[in-house]
Order: C-alpha cells, then sequence, then structure tokens
C-alpha cells in the first residue's frame, strides 16, 4: 500500500463519517444522557482501539530494537542486598548496581540472554556495555563467586578480579576470589585474560570442557596465569543457568556447541 499524498485537490472524507457509514466507531447511538452501552459493538472498537494505540510504541520500539532489556531474579536465598536495599523477587537489575550477598546469601538472575548465580559472601558492581548503556557488559567481582553464561554472537563482555580483566564472547565462566589470587575456569567459549598491571602478560583461552586458570597474586616467571584443577563448581550449576534463558550447557549437550 502507497503512503504517497495523492495529487487530487478533492479533501479526504472524515475518517469519522466513514466510520458511521461503515457501521463503524460511532455507529451505536448514545443514551439519552450520551452514554455507549457498555456491550455495544461501538464500546468494543473503542476498547481496541485504545489498546492498539497504548501498544504502539512498545510494539515500535522492539521492532526497532530499543525495547528495555529484562532482569529476572530465579533464585533467592539468604541476605541478599542491591545499592543496599533487600533483594525480592521484583527486583530488576541494571547496569550501575552493586549487589552483596551476605554469609548465607545466594542469588540467580538473568538479563536478556545472560544469566548469573552469585555465591554467599559475593560483591559484584555491574557496568554497562559500550556500546549499550542499558546493557550490562562489566562485572567487577570485588569479593566472592561468580558463574555465569553468555550467549553467543551477542557483544563483547568483561569480568574484572582485582587482579585480571578476561574478556568474554558467548562462553560460560565461573570465578571465585581466594586469599592467593583469583580463580578463573573458562567452562566452555573463548576468554581472554589480562593481567590489570601488565597488558603484556595475557593469555587466551578457547575451551570445550573446564580451562581452569589460577590468577595468582604476585607474577611468576613474567605470568600471573598458571593451571588450575576443575573445582568449586559443577556441570550441573552451570547447565541450570543456560536452562534459565532458554539454552543447554554444550558440556551435558554437545549439539548446543553447533548452534
Amino acid at each position: 500500500m502507497s503512503l504517497t499524498a495523492s495529487s487530487q485537490s478533492s479533501p479526504s472524507p472524515s475518517p469519522f463519517a466513514a466510520g458511521e457509514q461503515a457501521g463503524g466507531l460511532f455507529s451505536t447511538p448514545a443514551d439519552a444522557e450520551g452514554r455507549v452501552p457498555l456491550q455495544s459493538p461501538a464500546r468494543r472498537r473503542m476498547l481496541r482501539l485504545a489498546a492498539l494505540t497504548l501498544a504502539a510504541p512498545a510494539w515500535a520500539a522492539a521492532q526497532s530494537g530499543n525495547a528495555p532489556t529484562v532482569s529476572e531474579v530465579h533464585e533467592l536465598r539468604g541476605t541478599v542486598r542491591v545499592n543496599g536495599e533487600p533483594v525480592t523477587r521484583k527486583t530488576r537489575f541494571k547496569p550501575g548496581d552493586q549487589i552483596v550477598t551476605g554469609n548465607d546469601g545466594y542469588l540467580v538472575f538473568t538479563h536478556g540472554d545472560d544469566a548469573f548465580m552469585l555465591r554467599s559472601r559475593s560483591e559484584l558492581v555491574i557496568g554497562p556495555r559500550d556500546d549499550d548503556a542499558q546493557r550490562m557488559g562489566l562485572f567487577n567481582l570485588a569479593t566472592g563467586a561468580l558463574g555465569a553464561v553468555f550467549r553467543r554472537k551477542s557483544g563483547f563482555r568483561r569480568v574484572k578480579t582485582h587482579f585480571a580483566t578476561i574478556g568474554i564472547r558467548g562462553t560460560g565462566v565461573y570465578v571465585e576470589t581466594r586469599g592467593d589470587g583469583t580463580y578463573f575456569c573458562t567452562c566452555w567459549g573463548a576468554t581472554d585474560i589480562q593481567a590489570n598491571d601488565n597488558p603484556r602478560d595475557r593469555e587466551q583461552i578457547e575451551s570445550r570442557n573446564h580451562t581452569p586458570r589460577l590468577i595468582s597474586a604476585q607474577a611468576v616467571d613474567g605470568t600471573r596465569f598458571k593451571p588450575a584443577p576443575f573445582e568449586t563448581h559443577t556441570d550441573q550449576e552451570m547447565d541450570i543457568l543456560e536452562k534459565c534463558v532458554g539454552r543447554r550447557s554444550p558440556i551435558l549437550a554437545p549439539d548446543w556447541f553447533e548452534r
């Protein structure tokens, strides 16, 4: 259907008049006090029109890619706070938030197509993506343990600890702060680990089944990174995170490596 204006000079008919002629919006007469009957066809048409009008901005935003990213709490136990306030099932996390779990705290939440697990005694500060201030892109783990899964081909993310920053693309990772440094596991996917105090001290990892590293507090032989055992997290935990966003762990369901 063309939206080009007609070159004819005759005026367009009133849409209200057309509606009346075709049994439209105002075709049902009002009562003596000017009210339209509740169950009349006219009222039903008015309600449908109002609903479409209200829905249009949200629909347009979704079609243009500007719809807000949805955050949801999936599991909540013990003491968990965001920006000093108690987290509830209705809490919606966003960039700029500081999440702290107590000694008995545990949290699983999603943000868009990504899912996160915070263990007890953790502190996580969330920053925005470089290309989209409304989406999470930087996860600064000051203390505690974080498990996370990120959708493939969905942009660049970073996890930052005291000793290193990890670049992430479509990956499952587990991070845990310790007295002797940071334990970091590339459960699957690709990561790029770089020491915060030495940009030349870096390691690129591609994994299909858990490639852990201990990021030491002090560099040894010019690097902070050394191989570590697979520990303190499980395939089942990472699979639960993937299920929160409608996927499966490619370790337990290998066909997901190809999706």
